[in-house]
């Protein structure tokens, strides 16, 4: 018997793969405090923010995934053994690819087994522990109640928003701030999964721009007021972001629970990994071809966004074809 396709999870790919490219095109705007107008500053927090729920959303498909399987001794190892040879091979990649064209050298080789060489590649060492301990954590929530679940999420969700009080502790349990999200995907999904929600629609779509508003008014004043860029409050472990990709997530899932037949978003969602690790070759291509600074962030960030999703998308596509390359995209 076949498994049936989550179509929601296949639209949810796609939409986080190309608000990744958004998070990256948006954060040279966002970066450039000082040097852009005030008004281009706060447009490019605007996009930053929304975008900033693809990666707490790529987090909550691949726990409702898992969690709902048998466990598979050969399927487990085979996952943890392809993740350990992506990141050899990206962090190469990026390696070479950022001596060649853009004439950085890099010597601390021996600091790549703990940090990835390229900033976004970190989504891989990240998901490759939470992998490693997820028939763990499937022990343990398989025995637990329901109640004691939403208790331990509640204090998961309290412990997360530390990082607006003390950055600094905080980051010493990012590792934990992500498995909440591993888990949290699973329960919202098992518990959505079957419910019709879709009266709340609009509950969900307010709350989701109320709280990204508040984000992008807190990150901007904090930054005009210190007068650099300063952005706590749209870190992925944030109230704002948290809440507000919940909200994505049910929405989403709730509204596409028919069977997928378009063979246009199954491409897209099969490329979706590809297209996060290549993506940041065409990133580097344009920043370096066009001064991002002298055009708008209006424009400027939904134009490159979209320039590096198309050119990621034929260039995976492409790629895909050759089996060999196919196994690491």
């Amino acid at each position: 018997m076949t498994k049936k396709r989550e179509y929601s999870f296949d639209i949810l790919r796609i939409i986080s793969m190309f608000m990744v490219i958004v998070v990256h095109v948006s954060n040279v705007y966002s970066r450039s405090f000082g040097i852009i107008g005030n008004k281009s500053f706060f447009i490019s927090l605007v996009f930053n923010t929304i975008s900033r729920i693809s990666v707490p959303i790529f987090l909550m498909i691949s726990g409702a995934l898992l969690f709902n399987r048998s466990f598979n001794k050969k399927k487990y190892f085979q996952r943890i053994i392809k993740f350990i040879l992506l990141i050899i091979v990206w962090d190469i990649f990026y390696l070479i690819w950022e001596y060649y064209y853009l004439n950085i050298t890099y010597t601390k080789l021996y600091m790549l087994i703990f940090t990835p060489y390229r900033a976004h590649l970190w989504f891989l060492y990240t998901i490759l522990i939470l992998y490693i301990i997820q028939p763990v954590l499937k022990l343990i929530f398989d025995k637990i109640s329901n109640n004691f679940k939403f208790i331990l999420l509640i204090m998961w969700f309290l412990f997360s928003t530390l990082s607006i009080i003390n950055y600094n502790i905080a980051n010493y349990f990012t590792i934990f701030s992500y498995m909440g999200f591993f888990i949290i995907g699973n329960y919202l999904y098992t518990y959505i999964k079957d419910r019709d929600l879709t009266k709340y629609n609009w509950f969900l779509i307010i709350s989701i721009v109320c709280l990204i508003t508040t984000s992008v008014l807190l990150n901007y004043f904090s930054s005009v007021k210190r007068n650099y860029f300063y952005n706590i409050f749209f870190a992925y472990r944030t109230p704002f972001i948290i809440l507000s990709s919940f909200a994505f997530f049910i929405l989403v899932v709730c509204n596409f629970k028919k069977d997928i037949k378009n063979k246009f978003i199954l491409m897209l969602s099969d490329v979706s990994l590809g297209v996060y690790l290549i993506h940041g070759v065409f990133l580097d291509i344009t920043v370096k071809v066009f001064s991002y600074q002298l055009i708008n962030s209006l424009i400027g960030i939904p134009t490159f966004s979209l320039i590096i999703f198309i050119f990621s998308v034929i260039s995976v596509y492409i790629l895909k074809k050759i089996k060999i390359i196919n196994y690491f995209l």
